[in-house]
């Protein structure tokens, strides 16, 4: 990995800076020693997941009994368990729920995750063995398992965006603060496992497709080929994470298709793309080469996921090699959708759709019933706006080219491959959905590694000047709007007004945090103003108001994690 260091221009290169501001300098104007901030991201994450692990009342986190039933099987017996009938009753659940699982010993019924693959509870075993069956525990361990992850995340992005990293950092710090992922990460479930798995498989994709654009060592130029040794180990590896994935949770088994076909395709088409590689070298790159590579893949992750599905088909019958049919034939009683709709109608199917999937992403706690201040979900919506219409920027910008964007060809493709995964991680939600009314946003954590891109992407494009003032304006016109609109009607929303007022505040003032950097911005100012932001300590101090600038959602965020165990957790599920 490539050491830090202090890249921010002088104010003697200024001049140059100026010139380049959309560049590198960009990113390094308000993110200075990356890792420095992701160690400081990481000791927030430990402090918030910490508290919601300690102080969320027992088993009040979405199916922790049934998971921990599952590991507390295997520390009695020895042997992985079995799904059978039984093991799932809707009506002792809601009679457990009602009670806030005032009885401890009435969970032990609850076991309707012994379907699951076994990774996880196996790995985790020990640590109920060395501790008693300690609930707190258990979960502390879920927290380490997500600080890993963040640190994958990181590094992911960090080898697709080197030269950027308010992307690395930016996303790092969203699923770091995502207040229903840092409640999840701070419970006992096999997914905190599966996203590490699942962002480490995300590496070794990234790092090869890394090694097919780009030759090694400083010139970025040419293209590498992708059979050195070290590009067979990175398949390999590939295969062996996701197999490992695919025997932790169901998730893997969405992603693994997803990854052969990238594999493939890369494989085969990048290098006959360039012309480089013309002649023989691209018709060694043919299909045939490509799927040699994906069989590099395939083979591991087959091998790993093989005596899982073995079991299953013995246990549940040929035809059932993930469990999922037992499962479905043993956990019944689920509200189904077409029921739903029938009884309630489309149109509040689908708000309920909408606003629950978007309230539970942020976070819905409990077994989905503890949600948050109206207020707090208002503020999260317009944010959502703003980070939609950076994103929106971000993007005509990519399909514009240079020299309007600062991407080059390997980072544009690995975006257009997080927003197919984006798309696919929707198609998953919907198609579930479709069956059961399972409206909960935690569904979409598996593609976090895209999602928290996207976000760092759409909140690193406003913080530009002209798309800062633009997304500023908008903002501020819409205020005004549902300012005149409500006095005219007798019904006049503060709360939104307010947010959107100080939102666009913030976005519209934005620019002057690069004057002493943007030669745009100076030009539009009085001489005595251009005076004052040419002075050293003035271009000292811009620097600490920038971070703050960039800093502030995630410091709120931090702040809210803190507060929910104290104003919605404890008073609401606490026996």
């Amino acid at each position: 990995m490539p050491k830090d260091t202090d890249l921010a221009p002088t104010q003697q290169e200024a001049p140059a800076a100026l010139m380049t501001l959309a560049g590198r300098n960009f990113d390094h104007a308000y993110i200075q020693r990356p890792r420095r901030w992701l160690a400081v991201i990481l000791i927030a994450y430990l402090l918030v997941a910490g508290q919601y692990a300690v102080r969320t009342p027992a088993w009040q986190a979405p199916d922790e009994p049934a998971h921990y039933n599952y590991i507390a099987q295997i520390a009695a017996t020895g042997r992985l368990p079995v799904l059978e009938p039984g093991d799932y009753s809707q009506s002792r659940l809601n009679h457990l729920l009602a009670e806030r699982f005032a009885n401890p010993g009435a969970i032990e019924q609850v076991q309707y995750e012994d379907y699951q693959p076994p990774l996880y509870y196996i790995l985790v075993t020990p640590v109920f063995w060395l501790t008693g069956g300690s609930l707190i525990a258990l979960r502390l361990f879920s927290v380490l398992l997500g600080a890993i992850t963040l640190l994958l995340l990181y590094r992911c992005l960090e080898v697709v965006f080197p030269e950027k990293p308010l992307i690395s950092v930016t996303a790092t710090a969203f699923a770091a603060m995502l207040p229903m992922h840092v409640a999840m990460s701070a419970s006992v479930n096999n997914d905190n496992l599966s996203e590490a798995l699942i962002m480490a498989a995300f590496l070794m994709l990234l790092q090869w497709m890394h090694g097919v654009y780009y030759r090694s060592g400083k010139d970025n130029a040419a293209p590498a080929s992708d059979a050195s040794p070290r590009q067979t180990r990175r398949l390999i590896w590939l295969g062996v994470l996701l197999g490992l994935g695919m025997a932790t949770k169901f998730y893997a088994y969405l992603l693994a298709p997803v990854v052969v076909l990238v594999v493939f395709v890369v494989a085969w088409l990048r290098p006959r793309a360039d012309p480089q590689r013309a002649g023989s070298a691209a018709s060694a790159s043919g299909p045939g080469r490509a799927a040699g590579q994906a069989l590099r893949v395939i083979g591991p992750a087959f091998l790993i996921g093989l005596p899982v599905w073995l079991r299953n088909m013995r246990l549940y019958g040929p035809g059932d090699p993930l469990g999922l049919a037992r499962h479905d034939a043993v956990v019944v009683g689920q509200p189904a959708t077409a029921d739903w709709i029938a009884h309630n109608g489309w149109v509040a199917y689908s708000e309920r759709a909408f606003s629950f999937t978007f309230n539970s992403f942020w976070g819905v706690f409990g077994w989905m019933g503890v949600f948050m201040d109206e207020r707090i979900y208002t503020a999260l919506l317009i944010f959502t706006g703003v980070i939609f219409l950076g994103l929106l920027w971000a993007t005509v910008r990519l399909i514009s080219g240079p020299p309007d964007t600062d991407m080059d060809r390997y980072q544009t493709h690995v975006q257009i491959l997080f927003a197919l995964l984006i798309g696919m991680v929707f198609l998953a939600y919907l198609l579930y959905n479709a069956k059961f009314v399972q409206h909960q946003g935690r569904y979409f954590f598996w593609g976090l590694l895209p999602i928290s891109a996207m976000f760092a992407m759409g909140w690193r494009e406003v913080l530009h000047p002209i798309q800062g003032v633009i997304t500023g304006f908008l903002g501020a016109v819409l205020a005004v709007s549902l300012g005149v609109t409500g006095y005219m009607s007798g019904n006049v929303d503060k709360w939104p007004d307010l947010l959107l007022f100080l939102i666009s505040l913030l976005l519209l003032l934005q620019p002057l945090l690069l004057a002493d950097l943007d030669e745009r911005t100076i030009k539009r100012l009085p001489s005595s103003l251009r005076r004052l932001f040419r002075r050293p300590p003035v271009a000292r101090l811009m620097r600490p108001l920038r971070l703050a600038a960039w800093s502030v959602p995630f410091v709120l965020l931090f702040l809210l994690n803190l507060l929910i165990p104290t104003l919605y957790l404890m008073p609401q599920l606490t026996p």
